[in-house]
């Protein structure tokens, strides 16, 4: 419930004209953030945005925890099975992940397939996230 009511506040103060004070956001990624996935950011988190970078193979959630405490929310590009340790790691901080479509180029690459450029869409919130491995 901390986290709906963290964004609710942020679209509220939105709304008003008012822009909350900043907010510290974790960038687990080995890419770059682009201006319209930052915008977006501002935008849920209410105003300005502070990043901090993880460009690096998460080999250990756990290595991540002093970064996470340090965030008021946490941005992931990571596989499912780390996702769901950083889920629990993160406590109420909001996890997010974004959304991206292709479209086309009009070009195309040496193999003559099309090429595509990628558009962040949206920014989605995990909520919940139970997972269950079995080695086979």
């Amino acid at each position: 419930m901390a986290q709906r009511t963290h964004f609710e506040g942020a679209r509220r103060k939105e709304r008003e004209g008012g822009e909350g004070k900043t907010k510290n956001v974790l960038w687990i990624s080995r890419h770059r953030m682009t201006e319209r996935q930052m915008a977006d950011l501002r935008r849920i988190m209410g105003g300005p945005v502070r990043l901090t970078v993880w460009p690096d193979t998460v080999e250990d959630v756990a290595d991540l925890a002093p970064a996470v405490r340090e965030a008021d929310a946490v941005c992931a590009v990571l596989p499912i099975k780390p996702l769901a340790e950083l889920l629990r790691l993160a406590g109420n901080r909001p996890i997010l992940l974004s959304v991206s479509g292709r479209r086309p180029t009009g070009l195309l690459d040496e193999n003559g397939d099309p090429k595509f450029h990628f558009v962040h869409l949206r920014w989605m919130q995990v909520v919940k996230l139970d997972l269950e491995l079995r080695t086979l």
